[in-house]
Protein backbone atom coordinates (compact mmCIF):
# COMPACT_ATOMS: atom_id res chain seq x y z
CA UNK A 1 0.00 0.00 0.00
CA UNK A 2 1.66 3.00 -1.29
CA UNK A 3 0.75 6.11 1.76
CA UNK A 4 0.47 9.57 0.27
CA UNK A 5 2.81 12.39 2.27
CA UNK A 6 1.04 15.66 2.22
CA UNK A 7 2.79 18.42 3.17
CA UNK A 8 1.53 22.14 4.92
CA UNK A 9 3.59 25.39 5.47
CA UNK A 10 1.87 28.55 6.19
CA UNK A 11 1.98 31.78 4.31
CA UNK A 12 5.30 33.08 5.47
CA UNK A 13 7.54 30.78 3.45
CA UNK A 14 7.67 32.84 -0.20
CA UNK A 15 7.04 29.81 -2.24
CA UNK A 16 6.16 30.67 -5.77
CA UNK A 17 2.37 30.20 -6.57
CA UNK A 18 3.04 27.88 -9.35
CA UNK A 19 4.81 25.49 -7.34
CA UNK A 20 2.48 25.57 -4.30
CA UNK A 21 -0.13 24.71 -6.81
CA UNK A 22 1.23 22.15 -8.95
CA UNK A 23 2.49 20.02 -5.72
CA UNK A 24 -0.82 20.46 -3.64
CA UNK A 25 0.94 22.13 -1.01
CA UNK A 26 -1.81 23.28 1.65
CA UNK A 27 -0.48 26.84 2.86
CA UNK A 28 -1.51 27.89 6.40
CA UNK A 29 -2.11 31.90 6.30
CA UNK A 30 -1.29 34.08 9.24
CA UNK A 31 -2.94 37.06 10.01
CA UNK A 32 -2.26 40.70 9.44
CA UNK A 33 -3.53 43.62 11.19
CA UNK A 34 -3.96 47.26 9.56
CA UNK A 35 -5.68 49.93 10.91
CA UNK A 36 -8.39 47.78 13.01
CA UNK A 37 -9.25 45.48 10.46
CA UNK A 38 -7.84 41.87 10.07
CA UNK A 39 -6.40 40.03 6.63
CA UNK A 40 -5.75 36.48 5.94
CA UNK A 41 -1.97 36.89 4.78
CA UNK A 42 -1.83 35.63 0.98
CA UNK A 43 -5.77 35.20 1.11
CA UNK A 44 -7.80 38.29 2.13
CA UNK A 45 -4.56 40.71 1.11
CA UNK A 46 -1.24 40.08 -1.04
CA UNK A 47 2.17 41.56 0.07
CA UNK A 48 1.52 44.61 -2.68
CA UNK A 49 -1.06 45.50 -0.41
CA UNK A 50 0.77 45.43 3.09
CA UNK A 51 3.60 46.76 1.35
CA UNK A 52 1.69 49.85 0.04
CA UNK A 53 0.03 50.79 3.91
CA UNK A 54 3.79 50.51 5.56
CA UNK A 55 4.69 53.34 2.46
CA UNK A 56 1.58 55.06 3.78
CA UNK A 57 3.31 55.09 7.38
CA UNK A 58 1.11 52.35 8.85
CA UNK A 59 2.59 49.76 10.67
CA UNK A 60 1.06 46.51 10.49
CA UNK A 61 0.56 43.93 12.93
CA UNK A 62 0.86 40.17 12.66
CA UNK A 63 -0.66 36.87 14.51
CA UNK A 64 -0.43 33.14 14.16
CA UNK A 65 -3.38 31.72 12.08
CA UNK A 66 -6.90 30.59 13.43
CA UNK A 67 -6.87 27.63 15.35
CA UNK A 68 -9.96 26.51 13.44
CA UNK A 69 -8.15 26.78 10.60
CA UNK A 70 -4.81 24.41 11.31
CA UNK A 71 -7.43 22.10 13.31
CA UNK A 72 -10.04 21.50 10.22
CA UNK A 73 -6.50 21.18 7.54
CA UNK A 74 -5.13 18.64 10.37
CA UNK A 75 -8.25 16.70 10.63
CA UNK A 76 -8.86 16.76 6.63
CA UNK A 77 -5.86 14.95 6.22
CA UNK A 78 -6.32 12.54 8.94
CA UNK A 79 -9.70 11.24 8.23
CA UNK A 80 -8.51 10.74 4.55
CA UNK A 81 -6.09 8.21 5.75
CA UNK A 82 -3.32 11.07 4.60
CA UNK A 83 -0.09 11.39 6.38
CA UNK A 84 1.44 14.76 6.65
CA UNK A 85 4.01 17.62 7.90
CA UNK A 86 3.35 21.04 8.76
CA UNK A 87 6.74 23.01 8.11
CA UNK A 88 5.84 26.02 10.56
CA UNK A 89 7.27 29.35 10.66
CA UNK A 90 10.19 29.62 13.44
CA UNK A 91 9.20 28.90 16.91
CA UNK A 92 11.20 31.37 18.41
CA UNK A 93 9.58 34.25 16.16
CA UNK A 94 6.11 33.28 16.16
CA UNK A 95 3.47 31.45 18.78
CA UNK A 96 2.50 29.35 15.52
CA UNK A 97 4.30 26.66 15.47
CA UNK A 98 3.47 25.80 19.48
CA UNK A 99 -0.32 26.64 18.48
CA UNK A 100 0.35 23.93 15.65
CA UNK A 101 1.83 21.11 17.91
CA UNK A 102 -0.68 21.64 20.08
CA UNK A 103 -3.49 20.98 17.85
CA UNK A 104 -2.03 17.94 16.60
CA UNK A 105 -1.81 16.12 20.07
CA UNK A 106 -5.98 16.58 20.07
CA UNK A 107 -6.16 15.00 16.27
CA UNK A 108 -3.61 12.14 17.34
CA UNK A 109 -5.56 11.40 19.92
CA UNK A 110 -8.63 11.11 17.34
CA UNK A 111 -6.70 9.79 14.83
CA UNK A 112 -3.57 7.43 15.98
CA UNK A 113 -2.82 5.42 12.94
CA UNK A 114 -1.86 8.38 11.21
CA UNK A 115 1.55 9.56 10.92
CA UNK A 116 1.85 13.34 11.46
CA UNK A 117 4.08 15.86 12.46
CA UNK A 118 4.59 19.68 13.63
CA UNK A 119 8.57 20.51 12.88
CA UNK A 120 9.62 23.96 13.39
CA UNK A 121 11.54 25.40 10.48
CA UNK A 122 13.73 27.79 12.38
CA UNK A 123 13.41 30.30 10.40
CA UNK A 124 11.56 31.62 7.39
CA UNK A 125 11.02 33.15 4.17
CA UNK A 126 12.80 31.56 1.09
CA UNK A 127 14.89 29.09 3.32
CA UNK A 128 11.58 27.59 4.83
CA UNK A 129 10.50 27.41 1.28
CA UNK A 130 13.66 25.55 0.16
CA UNK A 131 13.35 23.25 3.01
CA UNK A 132 9.68 22.10 1.52
CA UNK A 133 10.65 22.02 -2.12
CA UNK A 134 13.84 19.30 -1.04
CA UNK A 135 11.44 17.47 1.42
CA UNK A 136 8.45 17.79 -1.55
CA UNK A 137 10.47 16.39 -4.45
CA UNK A 138 12.94 13.56 -2.03
CA UNK A 139 9.01 12.12 -1.62
CA UNK A 140 8.09 12.39 -5.81
CA UNK A 141 11.36 10.87 -6.41
CA UNK A 142 12.04 7.80 -3.92
CA UNK A 143 10.25 5.38 -2.14
CA UNK A 144 10.75 6.65 1.47
CA UNK A 145 8.61 6.28 4.79
CA UNK A 146 7.15 8.76 6.66
CA UNK A 147 9.77 8.62 9.41
CA UNK A 148 12.59 9.05 6.14
CA UNK A 149 10.46 11.63 4.56
CA UNK A 150 10.58 13.32 8.51
CA UNK A 151 14.05 12.70 8.77
CA UNK A 152 15.29 14.71 5.47
CA UNK A 153 13.55 17.40 6.39
CA UNK A 154 14.86 17.93 9.65
CA UNK A 155 18.31 17.84 8.65
CA UNK A 156 17.90 20.34 5.80
CA UNK A 157 16.62 22.61 8.66
CA UNK A 158 20.39 22.32 10.10
CA UNK A 159 21.95 23.08 6.80
CA UNK A 160 19.99 25.82 5.36
CA UNK A 161 21.14 29.17 5.77
CA UNK A 162 19.59 32.76 6.04
CA UNK A 163 22.10 35.93 5.33
CA UNK A 164 19.60 39.44 4.80
CA UNK A 165 20.49 43.13 5.40
CA UNK A 166 18.25 46.14 6.11
CA UNK A 167 17.39 49.25 4.42
CA UNK A 168 15.76 50.97 7.32
CA UNK A 169 16.69 51.10 10.84
CA UNK A 170 13.57 52.51 11.76
CA UNK A 171 11.95 49.10 11.26
CA UNK A 172 14.33 47.26 13.48
CA UNK A 173 14.14 50.33 16.32
CA UNK A 174 10.10 49.47 15.91
CA UNK A 175 10.95 45.72 16.66
CA UNK A 176 13.32 46.32 19.27
CA UNK A 177 16.40 44.77 17.79
CA UNK A 178 17.96 47.90 17.79
CA UNK A 179 17.79 51.11 20.29
CA UNK A 180 16.52 54.37 19.11
CA UNK A 181 19.68 56.23 19.54
CA UNK A 182 21.89 53.02 17.55
CA UNK A 183 19.44 53.66 14.71
CA UNK A 184 19.67 57.32 14.47
CA UNK A 185 23.69 56.92 14.41
CA UNK A 186 23.42 54.14 12.64
CA UNK A 187 21.00 56.56 9.38
CA UNK A 188 23.97 59.14 9.83
CA UNK A 189 26.69 56.51 9.09
CA UNK A 190 24.91 54.62 6.79
CA UNK A 191 24.98 51.89 8.65
CA UNK A 192 23.81 48.88 7.18
CA UNK A 193 23.15 46.17 9.31
CA UNK A 194 23.07 42.27 8.10
CA UNK A 195 21.42 39.96 10.18
CA UNK A 196 21.39 35.56 10.67
CA UNK A 197 19.02 33.27 12.35
CA UNK A 198 20.53 31.57 14.70
CA UNK A 199 18.00 28.31 16.26
CA UNK A 200 15.21 30.43 15.10
CA UNK A 201 16.28 33.94 15.89
CA UNK A 202 17.37 37.13 14.28
CA UNK A 203 20.53 38.29 14.86
CA UNK A 204 22.50 41.39 13.74
CA UNK A 205 25.86 39.73 12.86
CA UNK A 206 27.66 42.66 10.97
CA UNK A 207 26.99 46.60 10.50
CA UNK A 208 28.48 47.62 7.25
CA UNK A 209 29.06 51.07 6.48
CA UNK A 210 27.41 51.68 2.50
CA UNK A 211 25.14 49.71 0.40
CA UNK A 212 27.71 48.24 -1.88
CA UNK A 213 30.18 46.91 0.91
CA UNK A 214 27.47 45.48 2.66
CA UNK A 215 25.97 43.29 -0.29
CA UNK A 216 29.94 42.37 -0.88
CA UNK A 217 29.68 41.05 2.43
CA UNK A 218 26.75 39.36 2.10
CA UNK A 219 28.36 38.04 -0.92
CA UNK A 220 31.73 37.08 1.14
CA UNK A 221 29.67 35.45 3.54
CA UNK A 222 27.69 33.32 1.14
CA UNK A 223 30.93 32.10 -0.69
CA UNK A 224 32.02 30.99 3.01
CA UNK A 225 29.48 29.01 4.16
CA UNK A 226 27.94 27.36 0.33
CA UNK A 227 31.23 26.63 -1.10
CA UNK A 228 30.60 25.58 -4.67
CA UNK A 229 27.20 26.39 -6.28
CA UNK A 230 26.76 23.99 -8.49
CA UNK A 231 23.40 22.08 -8.79
CA UNK A 232 22.49 24.65 -5.59
CA UNK A 233 19.17 26.78 -5.91
CA UNK A 234 19.43 30.15 -4.25
CA UNK A 235 16.99 32.21 -2.93
CA UNK A 236 16.55 35.82 -2.91
CA UNK A 237 14.11 37.71 -1.26
CA UNK A 238 13.63 41.46 -1.58
CA UNK A 239 10.77 43.78 0.72
CA UNK A 240 9.61 45.58 -2.47
CA UNK A 241 13.10 46.46 -3.95
CA UNK A 242 13.12 44.35 -7.00
CA UNK A 243 16.54 46.31 -8.07
CA UNK A 244 18.71 44.98 -4.88
CA UNK A 245 17.71 41.79 -5.96
CA UNK A 246 18.63 41.33 -9.27
CA UNK A 247 21.79 43.32 -8.27
CA UNK A 248 22.85 41.13 -5.54
CA UNK A 249 21.74 38.12 -8.12
CA UNK A 250 24.36 39.59 -10.14
CA UNK A 251 27.25 39.83 -7.84
CA UNK A 252 26.75 36.04 -7.06
CA UNK A 253 26.68 35.00 -10.59
CA UNK A 254 29.94 37.11 -11.61
CA UNK A 255 31.81 35.91 -8.22
CA UNK A 256 30.77 32.68 -7.62
CA UNK A 257 28.64 31.40 -11.07
CA UNK A 258 25.09 30.37 -9.84
CA UNK A 259 23.04 29.64 -12.18
CA UNK A 260 19.67 28.50 -10.21
CA UNK A 261 17.85 31.40 -8.32
CA UNK A 262 14.27 31.93 -7.40
CA UNK A 263 13.30 35.82 -6.51
CA UNK A 264 10.93 36.47 -4.75
CA UNK A 265 9.55 39.12 -2.68
CA UNK A 266 8.86 38.85 1.29
CA UNK A 267 5.90 38.13 2.37
CA UNK A 268 3.68 40.24 4.31
CA UNK A 269 4.32 39.12 7.37
CA UNK A 270 8.20 39.13 7.79
CA UNK A 271 7.80 42.63 5.62
CA UNK A 272 5.85 43.78 8.50
CA UNK A 273 8.88 43.19 10.70
CA UNK A 274 11.69 43.96 8.65
CA UNK A 275 10.88 47.12 6.66
CA UNK A 276 11.00 47.94 3.34
CA UNK A 277 13.81 47.92 0.61
CA UNK A 278 15.81 44.55 2.86
CA UNK A 279 17.13 41.96 0.47
CA UNK A 280 18.30 38.41 1.47
CA UNK A 281 19.71 35.42 0.69
CA UNK A 282 18.80 31.82 1.48
CA UNK A 283 20.82 28.82 0.72
CA UNK A 284 22.36 24.96 1.89
CA UNK A 285 25.44 25.05 2.91
CA UNK A 286 25.93 21.24 1.59
CA UNK A 287 24.20 19.68 -1.65
CA UNK A 288 21.28 17.79 -0.96
CA UNK A 289 22.99 14.47 -1.67
CA UNK A 290 25.20 14.63 1.26
CA UNK A 291 22.39 16.73 3.55
CA UNK A 292 20.51 13.14 2.23
CA UNK A 293 22.98 10.77 3.16
CA UNK A 294 23.00 12.16 6.80
CA UNK A 295 19.17 12.07 6.99
CA UNK A 296 19.70 8.59 6.31
CA UNK A 297 22.43 7.54 8.76
CA UNK A 298 20.74 9.62 11.19
CA UNK A 299 17.51 7.52 10.64
CA UNK A 300 18.83 3.92 10.63
CA UNK A 301 21.11 4.73 13.66
CA UNK A 302 18.01 5.49 15.56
Amino acid sequence: MIVMIKLIIDSTCDLPETYIAENDIKVLPLKILLEDKEYLDGVTIDVDGVYAAMKKGIVPMTSQPAPDTIYNTFRQYAKKGFDFIYLAFSAAMSGTCQLAASILSEVQEEYPQTHMEVVDSKGGSIATGLILMETCEYIKTSTCKFEEALAYMKELIKHVEHIFTIADLNWLIKGGRISKAQGILGSILDLHPILDVEDGRMEVVEKIRGKKKTYTEVVNMLAERAGDLKDKVIGISHADDEEAALELKKMIQERLGGTQFIIRKIGGVLGSHLGLGGVGIFFFNKNTAEISKLALCNYEDR
